[in-house]
């Protein structure tokens, strides 16, 4: 089961997905370049939220490529017009994904999200084609840990403790993504890690802000209205700066 905490029906749901590629999206796309991504792959972009990387890899894959986009809630899909994408509604916690079909299957903060998410992973791999890489990026929070002070170490404390005992979210898993590729069977297996450092003002924080609104009541059940309203004013702060989670990435290539 999953019981994910940022649904899309939120009203600022396509803002915040919005910001959230505007910061992550530079990374994804350089780690698949290196990858070799080239015309007529055949890709899986699963959890594919607003679309931006699904749209990118079509751009990537040609017209003689396909891109399949799948997400449990479609809704910022369905309006996509590119010709080689096909979009998906999809629980990849009970529906089955094709058998060595892809070159490319990324998924990018979503796993973390899904408590049978190390029951998933072998079938992520088995929908790749012999030499076809699979390419996983998720969140940890280590330096938010190791850096986080006063009232926002608060709230970012408040923050993980509903997101662990109301939805199941492993903050600390990406960490072990190398090794578990490397478990799966996978070769040519690699790993890189990205620390965001970002004012107020920016887009982080505006999707920070956003996020903690969204989940608000649940934050407050940890932590004083009064110090969270601080924070929110502190990410509205232009001489405020914020480290985030890391984003860890993990690939490797299924042996042909």
């Amino acid at each position: 089961m999953t019981t994910y905490a940022f649904n899309n029906d939120w009203h600022s749901a396509r803002r915040r997905l919005a910001l959230l590629e505007q910061g992550l999206d530079p990374g994804t796309f350089r780690r698949v370049r290196a990858l070799g991504i080239a015309g007529g792959w055949q890709c899986l972009e699963v959890g594919a939220g607003g679309g931006s990387v699904a749209q990118w890899l079509c751009s990537q894959v040609g017209p003689s490529g396909r891109v399949v986009a799948i997400d449990m809630d479609t809704r910022f899909l369905d309006g996509l017009q590119e010709s080689n994408l096909e979009v998906r509604s999809h629980n990849l916690i009970s529906d089955s994904l094709p058998q060595d079909s892809f070159d490319l299957v990324h998924t990018r903060m979503v796993l973390m999200h899904i408590p049978s998410r190390e029951e998933i992973l072998p079938r992520l791999v088995s929908a790749l084609k012999p030499g076809g890489w699979l390419l996983i990026e998720e969140a940890d929070i280590y330096p938010i840990l190791a850096t986080a002070t006063g009232p926002l170490r608060q709230v970012w404390d408040a923050f993980g403790r509903s997101l662990v005992q109301d939805a199941g979210v492993a903050a600390d898993w990406a960490r072990q993504l190398p090794q578990m590729l490397a478990r799966q069977g996978l070769q040519e297996v690699g790993a890189d890690g990205e620390i965001t450092i970002f004012p107020g003002t920016s887009p982080m924080a505006e999707f920070w802000g956003l996020s903690w609104t969204q989940v608000r009541e649940k934050i407050l059940a940890g932590v004083d209205e009064q110090i969270f309203e601080d924070v929110l004013r502190m990410l509205s702060d232009s001489t405020e700066w914020f480290t985030g989670p890391a984003i860890i990435a993990a690939w490797g290539r299924r042996p042909r």
